[in-house]
């Protein structure tokens, strides 16, 4: 590929910021091995010795530029109108100056990106070396359905090979995990490098956020139990008016057709329920959910809620929009729900908008019959970061270039743009391109120390600018999460800085109480061991045909699980009268067989 003036002189530039910062934090490994220090004895023979001592000789040394060098390696790429230069991007720059690899770049349309390249295997066409996911553009659905037609190259000898994974294996000391056995299939091949990035609040979505305010003036201090929840709503809808609007217009909980995030939530006080599949693990044992006795036990408490008014069957049957009107009312109306944060939206008034989103708390679940709380966990899991195809000629190399993308630097400038321009290691801080005060910032999370700071991520990140650092998190990349805990917070908000109004003390003081003490904390307060659930399903590793049968009975299954929830919610069908029926239905339409496969598949993680 042939190189412009502007590409070479920016290479070498980057080549000489990456020699000065060599001893800098997510500096990509160096891979050359140290020389032997031994020297061979004298054989011992009849012959006469010789007088000779041969010269300490170095160890064969490992150089991936030997094996990119001169090689060009094409990539398919999702169109971003942030990334609108792939070749000349600083990314690429980099990659090509440590290995002296040449990269070209198909740009297909986001829209259409994985049918045209499923129409490109299908067809037999020549496809690219590698083909990246995008930001919005995943392969995981994809790439197994890509190996089974054998258009991509298994990558177990560069995982086994630490010359080759280098930076992986860097990476995954670093985060303190192994991510290789949650990306092995079923047959124990691997297919991708991964995007990882380890941001602990998708582990815990959903807390039980409910208006403190609200419940002090009710006479509930504290919610712990499913019992405390049920006699605060009863005591909510009785009193009334508490917003103060004049208005009939607050509800206990709100969500809308098809979602299932209370209730799976209030459902986890009496069995693990919120699993994508309702699958619930115990000492390597899985079970359906809603195939069990307490599933049913469940079913007759949030019954309750309906029968005494306390909830209205809209929470079933409303859409997406009319739950947003009220979740996103101008003044609080609802009483508690289940969500990462409370987000109730004032935009004319930063102020007030802060005053209600700090009047909600939140405990991580309730307490149940079993005596214990289960937060939602959804462990963060590698993604399908790129795989290389078979029709790539040198797999070695286009390995080595998805290896280095894992080093940490790469990573975050994936997400947060140019070193030392769009964010820097904490200890190479620069406050003239911070706009609040350096010295007042902390870690958001406590155990965590300052580890990054982002200068322009309010510009940067998702506003559609074209931008000339990173590949907007196409590709691999593995990021911990003392990334994430150890992002600089400040504590005095650049409003502040320029205004130290009374109103905007209050505002800052509001932003700051409200993100360590609420947000940020409650993430960690979902991480404490006990509430966490003991055992859950990370990965269930299919073959092909085994997932071909099981999707062919949980479509089924979904479907009437879901059906079943609403008429035995509204009392169309009697919990205690239908129940042998609905198992009989559950039996008929296979959930035994799907629970095997889905036995089988958890086996092989163990």
């Amino acid at each position: 590929m042939k190189k412009n003036l502007f590409k070479r002189m920016m290479a070498l530039l980057l080549a000489l910021v990456m020699v000065l910062s060599l001893a800098a934090c997510g500096t990509p490994v160096d891979q050359t091995e140290a020389p032997a220090d031994k020297t061979e004895a004298p054989a011992d023979k009849t012959e006469a010795p010789t007088d000779k001592t041969e010269a300490p000789t170095e160890a064969a040394t490992f150089d991936p530029r030997e094996i990119c060098e001169g090689v060009t390696i094409t990539i398919a790429v999702p169109e971003d109108v942030e990334v609108p230069d792939w070749e000349n991007n600083l990314t690429t720059l980099a990659i090509e100056e440590a290995l002296g690899v040449n990269l070209e770049f198909q740009v297909f349309a986001a829209a259409d990106y994985l049918d045209k390249l499923n129409v490109m295997v299908n067809g037999g066409d020549e496809l690219p070396d590698i083909i990246f996911r995008g930001d919005g553009n995943s392969l995981d659905s994809s790439y197994q359905n890509w190996a089974a037609e054998e258009v991509l190259v298994p990558l177990n000898k560069y995982y086994e090979d630490e010359n080759y994974s280098a930076n992986f294996r860097a990476s995954c000391e670093v985060i303190g995990r192994d991510l290789l056995p949650s990306m092995i299939d079923a047959e124990g091949k691997l297919w991708y490098v991964p995007r990882y990035w380890d941001a602990p609040t998708n582990e815990t979505p959903s807390k039980l956020w409910y208006n403190g305010e609200w419940s002090e003036k009710l006479g509930f201090d504290e919610i712990v139990t499913t019992e405390d929840f049920y006699e605060l709503c009863k005591a909510f809808v009785a009193a009334g008016d508490l917003n103060g609007n004049g208005k009939d217009d607050e509800v206990c909980l709100t969500d809308y057709a098809g979602h299932f995030t209370w209730f799976n939530n209030m459902m986890n006080a009496f069995v693990y329920a919120t699993d994508d599949y309702w699958l619930d693990a115990e000492d390597g044992e899985l079970r359906f959910a809603f195939t069990t006795e307490e599933w049913k036990e469940g079913l007759k408490y949030i019954r309750r809620f309906f029968t005494d008014g306390l909830l209205d069957t809209t929470i079933l049957t409303q859409d997406k929009a009319a739950h947003q009107a009220i979740i996103n009312g101008s003044i609080p109306t609802t009483l508690a729900f289940w969500d990462y944060y409370p987000g109730l939206k004032v935009p004319e008034d930063n102020l007030l908008q802060r005053q209600y989103n700090f009047m909600y708390d939140y405990v991580p679940n309730l307490k149940g019959p079993k005596g214990t709380v289960e937060v939602r966990y959804e462990p963060i899991l590698p993604s399908v970061g790129a795989v290389i195809t078979t029709d790539c000629e040198n797999p070695d190399a286009a390995f080595l270039v998805l290896d280095y993308m894992c080093n940490e630097e790469l990573g975050i400038t994936s997400r947060y743009g140019e070193r030392g321009v769009n964010w820097d290691y904490w200890d190479e801080a620069q406050q003239e391109l911070y706009s609040y005060d350096l010295s007042s910032c902390v870690a958001p999370a406590e155990g965590y120390e300052l580890y990054t700071v982002a200068y322009s991520d309010g510009t940067y990140w998702g506003k559609g600018n074209p931008q000339m650092a990173g590949y907007m998190q196409a590709g691999p990349a593995v990021i911990g999460r003392h990334v994430y805990y150890g992002m600089a917070f400040p504590t005095v908000s650049a409003d502040l800085l320029k205004d130290p109004s009374e109103r905007n003390k209050e505002i800052n003081e509001l932003r700051v109480n409200q993100n360590l003490n609420k947000n940020y904390k409650s993430i960690v307060d979902c991480h404490a061991e006990d509430v966490l659930p003991a055992e859950t399903v990370l990965t269930l590793p299919m073959t092909s045909e085994e997932s071909q049968d099981v999707n062919e009975i949980w479509m089924q299954l979904e479907g009437y699980v879901e059906e079943s929830i609403g008429a035995f919610l509204t009392g169309e069908w009697d919990i205690d009268g239908y129940w042998d029926t609905y198992m009989a239905e559950l039996e008929k339409i296979g959930y035994e067989d799907a629970l095997a496969i889905y036995q089988t598949a958890y086996d092989r993680t163990k």
